[in-house]
């Protein structure tokens, strides 16, 4: 069987279902995948929207801990010249960085390049990591916690899904140096 063959599904008999014009069909799964990343940007903003409105909260809970940890007074810590973090501006340039990137790279990885399937795989788990760390930090409100654990999950479909056995082939033969290539046949 050809690489052509495994990566459209034909037989080995000389069929194949690739286009007419020898453009690679993008697999099911691999559609899964970039809509879950899809998805993902909208918990994400979501989240980042949550930080706008939970300042107060977040600015409290962060006081609290510090107090925890530093084994002061909360009345010391916010008298105190340290400042609480500025929770939303970094919220929202881990966004804006998030989004830029995965949406480079879901376009990259639709057509079937392999350099983006790595990338995209290293910026969503980073990502899920830095979720992970912040969204379940001690004092962390319940919306917040909550918005994590539907990112972290939608984190984990997307992975499993871009890395499915069946994709090799395609990221194998789909991209042969030219993007434009490939289509969708939902």
């Amino acid at each position: 069987m050809t690489v052509e063959h495994e990566a459209t599904g034909g037989a080995g008999d000389g069929t194949t279902t690739t286009h007419p014009r020898g453009i690679v069909p993008v697999p099911p799964t691999v559609t899964l995948a970039l809509r879950a990343a899809l998805a993902q940007m909208v918990v994400l903003a979501v989240a980042t929207a949550a930080t706008y409105f939970l300042q107060d909260t977040l600015r409290d809970a962060w006081i609290t801990a510090r107090a925890a940890s530093t084994q002061q007074t909360v009345a010391a810590v916010t008298e105190s010249a340290v400042e609480p973090p500025a929770f939303f501006p970094v919220a929202l340039s881990l966004f804006v960085t998030f989004v830029l990137l995965a949406l480079v790279l879901v376009a990259m990885v639709r057509a079937g390049a392999r350099w983006a399937l790595y990338s995209m795989t290293v910026v969503v788990a980073v990502s899920a990591l830095v979720q992970l760390v912040v969204g379940t930090a001690p004092g962390a409100p319940l919306v917040i916690m909550a918005l994590t654990a539907v990112s972290v999950a939608l984190h984990g479909l997307t992975l499993l899904l871009l890395w499915h056995p069946a994709h090799a082939a395609y990221f194998r033969s789909a991209h042969n140096g030219h993007w434009a290539r490939v289509i969708d046949e939902d």
